[in-house]
């Protein structure tokens, strides 16, 4: 009579096999890191210009965003009250900050907010006219996040000679912009540059969205574009608190392969003759007796 080994044996080598193989032909990341988030700038659909990122820090838990560094650069946060606002916004987590510069005039305002519920959060191009705002200008800019030195470094890269400069690249994140006034007897009282971008989990697994938004008061008329590159340069400085940049990674496979190392080779020999043996177990017995 067969032992259940020798029956299924074909069955779980395969399945083995099959194991194996998932486990060549995927990536590192896919294996061990953080799951990948997407930062896009619509709320409700893919833009085309969305970029794959790790999040650093849990923008669920009012800890973590509440411990966002006070000190980005020459910029010192100071904290608002948002009870009230968390209310009337729907929002579970939020962090509502204003940042000085000595060098600037003005402050810059930096907000984080998660709520657990897509239908009832308000986006800034609904909420600013709920406020008495009226929309001036939307469309989108790209945030120059240069010099990456903090983003991820792959396990095993293709360079050789110029890998130490080859962890530096630039990158350009996009972010959705307004530019909001507020009028009083048809005159202009306040003038507004909004930045902002959404923090996208698995739509199927979460209903959970998350804004990030950096806002300053412009001039009343006349140019923006001061304020609009303080609020990009500040918004900018803040990302590597926040995220890493996914990078490109080769296959498990290709980094045993090119490692150089004759452990990294034996180790995919072994890996692929261990569900062989078990598939072709019974003939190895036979043949053996």
């Amino acid at each position: 009579m067969k032992s259940f080994f020798d029956e299924y044996s074909r069955v779980i080598g395969m399945l083995a096999l099959t194991f194996v193989v998932v486990i060549l032909l995927s990536t590192p990341s896919m294996l061990f890191a953080k799951p990948i988030t997407m930062i896009d700038t619509e709320l409700s659909r893919a833009s085309g210009g969305e970029t794959a990122v790790r999040a650093k820090m849990d923008f669920g838990s009012n800890e973590h965003v509440r411990a966002f560094p006070y000190r980005i650069g020459d910029w010192t946060g100071a904290d608002y009250n948002t009870t009230r606002i968390e209310k009337s916004l729907a929002a579970d987590v939020m962090l509502l900050r204003a940042y000085s510069n000595p060098k600037l005039y003005q402050p810059v305002f930096f907000l984080i907010m998660q709520s657990n519920n897509r239908s009832s959060f308000h986006p800034p191009i609904v909420c600013y006219p709920a406020l008495g705002y009226t929309i001036e200008e939307e469309g989108k800019e790209m945030i120059p996040v240069q010099n990456v030195s903090w983003a991820e470094e792959p396990l095993y890269a293709t360079w050789k000679e110029n890998a130490k400069e080859s962890v530096y690249f630039n990158e350009t994140i996009s972010a959705k912009k307004l530019i909001v006034v507020k009028e009083s007897n048809g005159k202009v009282t306040e003038r507004r540059v909004v930045l902002y971008f959404y923090v996208k989990e698995n739509p199927f697994a979460s209903d959970t969205v998350t804004m990030i938004r950096v806002s300053a008061l412009a001039p009343l008329e006349g140019s923006y574009d001061g304020i609009l590159n303080i609020t990009k340069e500040f918004m900018a400085d803040t990302f590597p608190s926040m995220f890493e940049l996914r990078r490109e990674e080769s296959p498990v496979l290709l980094i045993l392969l090119a490692s150089g190392s004759l452990i990294g080779k034996v180790a995919i020999v072994l890996l692929i003759l261990a569900p062989l043996s078990i598939i072709f177990y019974p003939q190895i017995i036979r043949r053996w007796k």
